[in-house]
């Protein structure tokens, strides 16, 4: 039927729209009294479709993000992140901060460092590990803080042996300057926290003794402890006179290897707590050993070890390093971070000595 109307449309009725021929342009419409269309609307107005052509599909807002920001830059300024971690981080400043971190800790020996020990690193405006204040904070203070999940494991009698067939002041030396520059960073567990638990354990005796006294026996320490720890170490300058004189290959790599710890863990002065940071610890339990140093293997300072071990987390411990820095100040950021540096570089260069010591060999 060739005047079935094209549009197909509905009428009020519901009637399919027919016409009887097909009309001439104009002439029928006016016929049919129907208005033309720019009689019903003027030109120019109407309702316009929104685009969103070069707006952002997402928004995102962040509590304490401006804080977080003005890190940022001071990282940047730093050198400690790259332009390009902005738009990796999607613009979020947390994000971004976190990413220059893991930058900066790949590329301070964290693949060694992993090899021994198992520490966290944070940076937060709390030492409160359970700090919960939701609410946005415009604090620029903020915490690097080094915390072991497990500690490192060192036995120092097969070295301290080889080296006293080389020079006797050489084992002493080598057992006080390894552990020293450690303790310079992370703590570490020895013959003296041995003592020291012993020490107390008999006061408690003594204090409220047992009913049967005789069945108490303390682990005997000294035992466990070299005749050579008691005679005096050597200096600085006597050990680097030593060291490129000894024949043997092994006792004379590990002396530069001792050196270089020294040299890493004393490059920086380790940084101090002061009063306010003091009162936030007040509550918190002793620092968890980073490292376990014995003289033989599940010798009695092991064994006191894991006698202590098992209260170790009564209470909150206190981080192992503190480093506080202003977040937006560029030079205390760098400061920080050089202080940081140091530690890690002292826990390699453990790390690259442990793994020449006789007696420490571990299966690949």
């Amino acid at each position: 039927m060739s005047g079935l109307a094209e549009c197909g449309g509905l009428n009020c009725s519901g009637a399919r729209c027919v016409s009887t021929s097909a009309p001439a342009w104009g002439s029928d419409l006016a016929f049919a009294r129907m208005a033309t269309a720019d009689r019903l609307m003027a030109r120019g107005s109407g309702l316009t479709i929104p685009r969103l052509d070069g707006v952002p599909r997402e928004h995102q807002v962040w509590q304490g993000e401006q804080a977080a920001a003005r890190t940022a830059a001071a990282f940047l300024k730093a050198g400690l992140a790259s332009d390009e971690d902005w738009y990796r981080a999607q613009r979020n400043p947390f994000d971004f901060v976190k990413m220059a971190l893991n930058r900066w800790v790949a590329a301070h020996w964290v693949t060694e460092i992993q090899e021994e020990f198992r520490l966290h690193l944070t940076l937060s405006t709390s030492l409160d590990r359970y700090f919960t204040d939701q609410g946005p904070t415009a604090t620029s203070e903020l915490y690097l803080t080094i915390e072991p999940e497990s500690a490192g494991y060192v036995v120092l009698g097969p070295t301290m042996r080889m080296l006293e067939t080389i020079h006797p002041g050489l084992p002493v030396t080598f057992a006080h300057t390894l552990l020293g520059s450690m303790n310079r960073w992370v703590r570490v567990y020895d013959w003296r926290d041995a003592l020291e638990r012993v020490d107390r354990l008999r006061e408690w005796y003594e204090v409220d003794p047992p009913e049967t006294p005789e069945e108490v026996q303390l682990p005997d320490i000294e035992s466990s402890i070299p005749h050579c720890m008691k005679r005096r170490p050597l200096s600085p300058k006597t050990l680097a006179r030593i060291g490129p004189t000894i024949k043997d290959t092994t006792a004379r790599h590990l002396v530069e290897n001792l050196l270089d710890i020294e040299r890493a863990a004393t490059r920086v002065v380790r940084p101090v707590i002061d009063e306010d940071t003091s009162a936030m610890l007040a509550d918190c339990g002793e620092a968890l050993p980073g490292l376990l140093a014995v003289f033989e293997k599940h010798d009695a300072i092991e064994g006191q070890f894991d006698e202590e071990s098992q209260g170790m987390l009564e209470v909150t411990p206190e981080p192992n390093l503190i480093i506080r820095l202003n977040g937006e100040d560029v030079e205390s950021v760098r400061d920080a971070f050089d202080r940081l540096a140091a530690c890690c570089e002292t826990l390699a260069c453990a790390r690259r000595l442990m793994k020449i010591m006789p007696g420490n060999e571990r299966p690949d």
